[in-house]
């Protein structure tokens, strides 16, 4: 099927309203879904790698192996630990998993840490504490090692407690749901147009019959 330019307009003119209606469905229905959601608040905080006394070839070894320094900062079982020793006793383990996120990045010795939480002090105070006893497990590991270049942790951005939430965005999806919304809703505009093949103007008698116009009998208003 061939699309035709101005019956593609004739349809976004006469049928503006659907679009208006479906932009507004959406974007409405996008911002009170977000609206309902639970505040949530992110707690981050980054430890750095450093060789003792300063060496490349050790710097280059702490690159390769910080997806391991990851996975460790990321067990289970030391979150279980921290959560107890620290009476966290609102804190849900099996939960932190989805809470917790961990990116190294090793161009800067460095991970990364975020801590979910719908309490802004709770988020800080889990980040806080996971990281202090990564620090002081990577300190005894050094302790038991013999004399000889190291690996230092550090925590160089201490976990703060959030001012405001990071999540939900009312605003942000209420927009992206408006502009779907007003897509969708042209779209639909343009299909219906398509799909009506009757014959409204004389243009419409010449376009699909390849005949002029003699004459039309004009609407009564009586």
């Amino acid at each position: 099927m061939q699309l035709d330019l101005r019956q593609i307009w004739n349809g976004l003119r006469k049928r503006w309203w659907l679009a208006l209606i479906v932009m507004l469905a959406a974007g409405g229905a996008a911002y009170l879904q977000q609206d309902m959601q639970p505040d949530v608040y992110q707690a981050q905080t980054t430890l750095v790698a450093k060789p003792v006394p300063p060496d490349n070839g050790l710097i280059e070894a702490i690159k390769k192996t910080m997806s391991t320094y990851a996975q460790e900062l990321g067990n289970r079982r030391m979150w279980q630990e921290v959560v107890d020793n620290n009476l966290m006793r609102t804190v849900d383990v099996s939960a932190l998993h989805g809470q917790i996120k961990i990116q190294a990045r090793p161009d800067e010795n460095a991970l990364v840490m975020t801590v979910d939480n719908t309490d802004a002090t709770q988020a800080a105070r889990v980040a806080e504490a996971i990281a202090d006893e990564f620090v002081a497990r990577q300190d005894a590991e050094n302790q038991a090692l013999p004399g000889g270049n190291r690996v230092v942790w550090v925590v160089a951005q201490p976990a703060e407690v959030p001012s405001r939430p990071y999540q939900p965005r009312p605003l942000l999806y209420g927009g992206a749901g408006a502009l779907f919304g007003l897509i969708l809703g042209l779209l639909l505009a343009v299909v219906l147009e398509l799909l009506d093949t009757s014959l409204k103007t004389p243009d419409d008698v010449q376009q699909y019959t390849r005949l002029n116009t003699l004459g039309i009998i004009p609407r009564s208003t009586k």
